[in-house]
């Protein structure tokens, strides 16, 4: 009888398929298990149960009621351990009391799209204007190596690993450039071996590979993100894309057709053709197009989260060195993120580090003001820098709100912002996983 001989490198690459299989079932086990997604870099707390008590404050705990005046907020170790009206929370004997008299205590500030390269001074200035937690879309591991090495405080940090990016790309040591569906498959899993808590799409990946991206996300219950350039925004949501970077990710699903295609050409022959094309194509948008309307119900409808961006792109009237078709193109920018919240879509605060008309360090402050005057109230603003984001972040169980359990990351604002939002200039106080941040400390 003859017997075919085994083939044992078939053998040998089953069983290891089989092992592999394996380990992504128990991944997936531990993930389902654990659901809320982790930073890179867990602060330390404080290393006593010591109370600390801060009294006599507005209370603006996130989650978009009013305000809350006279309120009381307990701090055991590193978790909220109470929240309410003064004359129905105790204080412990010998807590060490901050008073808020004048003042708004809110959750600590979550910016979901922040760039930065092995800066910890940076960081460390972030964190001292509010913002406890951040989002880095894009950028490689290696970029926060330096975060290891920090002797000051830094924000929490979640990364994505480099961006998934098209032949021949656009920032090379920022991406990784996808070869096939397979490759995408090792890529994401090797992220979330190194910490990676979502997935960040650039604008040269075609549309082909999306699901292919979406369902390995989902296998690891990690979020994708995208900056759309190239690839209409409604055909991405349709595969399935719920996280949208920068307003004008939605250019070229809202424009004319033929100014779309005009402006898709441009980018293809020269990526820097955008940094200009965008202004023009968004200053032709008739924003009342049933086009406009179809491509927003589209975006409620599958709950997709938008985070503009918007300082980084504006631009005002009136200004010297501002064309008149840029001024228009940002007013339509503007008043698209108005239209958004409105049918609601979940608008989230990223700063994207800079801004035209904003202080150095304080672009997140900015983009704020920019909600309200695309018409969103103060409250709602304060929500979507709070626990909009930590959905978005998939940690709303840990932080965004101040709530009993909750981390205690948490902010001391001079003033209301709940009826002036320009109060979140006037940060008193800053408060990481329990312990008041030393703003004035130096960093290396």
């Amino acid at each position: 009888m003859n017997v075919k001989p085994m083939n044992t490198v078939k053998l040998s690459n089953n069983i290891v398929f089989l092992l592999g299989l394996g380990f992504l079932c128990l991944t997936n086990l531990a993930f389902a298990q654990n659901p809320s997604l982790l930073e890179v870099n867990p602060p330390e707390g404080p290393s006593n149960d010591q109370v600390r008590a801060i009294v006599n404050v507005r209370l603006i705990d996130g989650l978009g009621g009013e305000p809350l005046e006279n309120a009381v907020v307990l701090v055991k170790g590193n978790r909220i351990l109470e929240a309410g009206p003064a004359n129905q929370v105790t204080v412990p004997e010998g807590a060490e009391k901050t008073d808020g008299t004048g003042m708004s205590l809110l959750p600590g500030l979550i910016d979901s799209h922040l760039h930065n390269v092995n800066n910890n001074k940076a960081l460390h200035a972030i964190l001292t204007n509010g913002v406890t937690t951040v989002r880095d879309p894009g950028h490689p591991f290696r970029f926060y190596q330096s975060l290891h090495f920090a002797q000051a405080k830094m924000p929490r940090v979640y990364l994505t690993g480099a961006h998934l990016d098209g032949y021949p790309g656009v920032y090379l040591d920022q991406a990784a450039l996808v070869r096939s569906t397979d490759h995408i498959q090792t890529l994401i899993k090797d992220y979330v071996m190194q910490g990676g808590t979502g997935i960040k799409i650039y604008f040269r990946l075609p549309l082909k590979y999306y699901e292919t991206v979406f369902r390995t996300a989902d296998f690891y219950h990690i979020p994708v993100v995208a900056h759309l350039e190239l690839v209409d925004a409604d055909d991405a949501i349709l595969a399935g894309l719920q996280g949208i970077e920068h307003i004008t990710s939605f250019g070229t699903s809202l424009a004319d057709p033929e100014d779309a295609r005009t402006f898709r050409e441009g980018v293809q022959a020269d990526n820097n053709y955008r940094r200009e094309g965008r202004y023009e194509l968004w200053s032709k948008i008739d924003l009342s197009d049933e086009r406009v309307g179809q491509v927003l119900a589209l975006a409620a409808k599958n709950k997709v989260v938008l985070s503009p961006t918007l300082a980084t792109f504006e631009r005002q009237f009136g200004d010297d060195d501002v064309k008149e078709y840029q001024a228009k193109g940002f007013q339509n920018m503007l008043d698209f993120v108005g239209m958004a919240h409105q049918v609601g879509v979940a608008i989230v605060t990223g700063s994207h580090n800079h801004g035209k008309y904003a202080q150095a360090g304080l672009a997140y402050q900015r983009e704020m003001e920019l909600f309200v005057e695309a018409g969103m109230s103060p409250l709602e603003v304060i929500s979507s820098s709070t626990i909009h984001n930590a959905r978005y972040f998939r940690t709303q169980d840990r932080l965004g709100s101040i709530e009993p359990g909750k981390l205690a990351d948490l902010i001391l604002v001079e003033g209301d912002p709940s009826v002036d939002i320009k109060a979140m200039y006037a940060i008193e106080k800053v408060m990481l996983n329990g312990e008041w941040v030393d703003r004035d400390e130096v960093v290396e």
